[in-house]
């Protein structure tokens, strides 16, 4: 199975047989066919918004072109004009509850339904996924891209530090915070399945406690998303260490406070659309195929209809929901959105989520260790499925050798590391651990040992 769901793209619309044809129309026969007639009507392989505007999927076969852009009665997009019908197409409508659809563009209800609390089906496999709410996210962005989101990242020296004693300290007890915010998210979450309207209020709280505490040491809370082990329920757990990461990056790359709160509400939020993916698929553990695939692809777009159904939530969250997996090469999901489609805060928290993914076990593969999963990260921005810019902000927080991971230096002294360097990551501060992995309380600052190196790294 990949590493990374977005590797596999390419093998997921191969799957789902969705072939763009070119000059529909050239191939349309030159006899008008009996439009009481379905069966003629759709003899010459073409869908005619004249001819129908409205028809049952049996009518519908398997190789017919679609001459106008195929819709649900509530006005989701199912397939773009000038798509070939494919078995696979009519299977995921059937598996879908739907019977029928609407030929050509529907009526303004589409855009009504965007603001409406009933929830839009997302079944767009296409060209791209969307339901009225993301079509309506789509506009809003064109205005949020024009305004620039400010960064400035903070030096090495004006960085917040406790003693590591203190760090320890308030690390253990932000871990029962932590605990208490992953409840606070799965209670959250049962509400937003069954269709109720809630308030965000509580979240945030959750939110601005991590806020304050991020203040007296940039390397709290990583620290905390690495004392956090054997997760009871991944989901809740991973949307608690994204918002800690994503908080503890934004504060790095020096952005205000309310910008820094509505971050961490996204990371908390970006993946709460994974409770719509069936759990055989979401809590499985064999290799995904590119039905399985299909579904977590349109994970996205469910967290966005979630989110319509939380009160108090700032525009940018669901910009965040909505963008967290695109990447900016264009290689993301679920539009294959690039650079100067996306917002900055979705492309902060999608480092943050990246990391917190691979650096977790799931019960398909062991969790990668947090060396490699930085530095595979780092590999991604050379090749441009980040933002160069915030993955140096991501290793100023998180280092190359990330907090809690477990080091042999140089003089054979085994160690796990404490807190980053960010003026040089392959300095961090360790502490020296026995054959037992218990610290001997001896702590290392490699910055000020010139002599001593990293030389392995787990």
């Amino acid at each position: 199975m990949p590493q990374d769901p977005t590797i596999s793209l390419d093998e997921l619309f191969e799957s789902a047989q969705i072939e763009s044809v070119q000059g529909v129309g050239s191939s349309a026969s030159s006899e008008s066919p009996n439009p009481g007639d379905s069966s003629q009507r759709m003899s010459n392989g073409l869908i005619s918004l004249d001819e129908l505007r409205c028809e049952f999927i049996e009518s519908i076969r398997a190789g017919m072109t679609a001459m106008d852009d195929i819709y649900s009665e509530d006005g989701v997009l199912l397939l773009s004009a000038g798509s070939r019908i494919t078995p696979r197409f009519l299977q995921l409508l059937r598996e879908r509850g739907i019977f029928h659809v609407q030929l050509g563009a529907p009526s303004d209800r589409a855009d009504e339904s965007a603001d409406s609390d009933g929830y839009e089906l997302p079944i767009d496999i296409g060209h791209d996924f969307q339901t009225p709410r993301t079509r309506a996210l789509d506009k809003r962005l064109d205005g949020a891209l024009m305004v620039p989101v400010k960064i400035n990242s903070i030096k090495a020296w004006r960085r917040p530090r406790l003693s590591i004693d203190d760090l320890k300290n308030e690390a253990a007890q932000g871990l029962e915070q932590h605990t208490v915010t992953t409840t606070a998210v799965a209670d959250i979450c049962d509400s937003l399945r069954s269709g109720r309207k809630i308030s965000s209020s509580e979240l945030r709280k959750h939110i601005n406690h991590f806020v304050n505490i991020s203040t007296f040491d940039f390397d709290l809370l990583p620290l905390i998303v690495a004392m956090k082990s054997g997760p009871d329920d991944y989901l809740y757990d991973h949307c608690v260490n994204v918002a800690l990461l994503t908080l503890s990056i934004a504060a790095q790359l020096g952005m205000d406070r309310e910008s820094v709160t509505e971050l961490g509400l996204g990371g908390l939020l970006q993946d709460i659309g994974m409770m719509r993916v069936p759990e055989s698929i979401r809590l499985g553990n064999g290799e995904l195929g590119g039905r399985e695939w299909h579904e977590i692809h349109l994970h996205p777009l469910h967290t966005v209809e979630m989110l319509s159904s939380l009160t108090g939530i700032p525009q940018s969250v669901k910009f965040i929901g909505y963008q967290a997996h695109e990447r900016i090469d264009g290689s993301g999901y679920p539009n294959h959105r690039r650079a100067d489609k996306l917002h900055m805060f979705s492309r902060i928290v999608s480092l943050a989520d990246v990391f917190a993914a691979m650096t977790s076990e799931r019960p398909y593969r062991d969790a990668m260790k947090p060396y490699e999963a930085a530095k595979t990260i780092l590999l991604k921005g050379t090749a441009n499925q980040f933002d160069r810019t915030l993955v140096r902000g991501f290793l100023d927080t998180v280092a190359l050798f990330p907090i809690g991971s477990t080091v042999i230096l140089s003089d054979e002294t085994h160690a796990r590391v404490l807190r980053a360097n960010p003026d040089s990551h392959t300095k961090p501060v360790v502490e020296e651990i026995d054959q037992e992995g218990q610290s001997t309380g001896r702590v290392i600052d490699l910055s000020d040992e010139p002599d001593l190196i990293v030389i392995k790294a787990n």
